[in-house]
């Protein structure tokens, strides 16, 4: 996962015309009717591949008793901080040249 950090001044102004469009839209009324319901079974499915998309997976690291007992010191949810390091260092290439 990336996370993207922008300010305000990172986005482009809307055109005028953007604006008129989107103030134009401003109190027309919703439409879902052509939106069909989805059954029991398609929300399900829908459910099962949300869950799937979102599934973590175990991966085992042979560390040495120093970093672990480190590690740990950190307290209780120190694995999730050692996972979300691991997650940044996606972002973070001079990281894992400096390990190289």
């Amino acid at each position: 996962m990336a996370i993207v950090r922008m300010t305000l001044n990172d986005w482009d102004e809307p055109s005028p015309e953007s604006i008129a469009r989107i103030e134009a839209l401003d109190g027309r009324p919703i439409d879902f009717s052509d939106i069909p319901e989805a059954s029991p079974e398609e929300l399900m499915e829908m459910r099962r591949q949300s869950l799937e998309n979102h599934k973590k997976k175990m991966f085992s690291l042979r560390l040495g008793n120093d970093t672990i007992e480190w590690w740990q010191r950190l307290g209780s949810g120190y694995t999730g901080v050692m996972a979300r390091l691991l997650e940044q260092a996606k972002t973070h290439p001079e990281w894992i040249k400096q390990c190289l």
